[in-house]
């Protein structure tokens, strides 16, 4: 089993804010790529009628998982993307801390979470 914690996160772009949303999203790789030794993946997409921004990220554990949503929670770029985005999905895959889910639940997360069944990673 792993201890590898997958992110995806889906948000409905407000019609206009497409360009906007790409920018962001490059600064918001380099940062994270500069600054999370425990992300393996962290990366965004848009859809081609630019109306879904989605992030998919990969954590080696709960912990480098907590320490990611802290710096998104408490950073610039939160505020950037909200302000262009109206709602979405967000689903935490495998074996996160129950610290985790009360630190996303009291900073107003809403979050599915996903138990690991069985699989493989090359």
């Amino acid at each position: 089993m792993t201890n590898q914690i997958q992110i995806t996160y889906e948000l409905n772009v407000i019609p206009g804010k497409a360009a906007e949303l790409r920018e962001i999203a490059k600064n918001m790789v380099s940062f994270n790529d500069s600054g999370e030794p425990g992300t393996l993946r962290y990366n965004v997409y848009m859809n081609e009628d630019e109306t879904l921004f989605t992030f998919l990220e990969t954590f080696i554990d709960s912990d480098a998982c907590s320490f990611h949503g802290a710096r998104f929670a408490e950073g610039e770029f939160v505020g950037q993307v909200l302000e262009r985005t109206d709602g979405g999905r967000l689903c935490v895959f495998g074996p996160v801390s129950d610290d985790f889910k009360n630190w996303a639940s009291d900073a107003g997360f809403e979050i599915e979470y996903f138990n690991f069944i069985d699989g493989f990673i090359h």
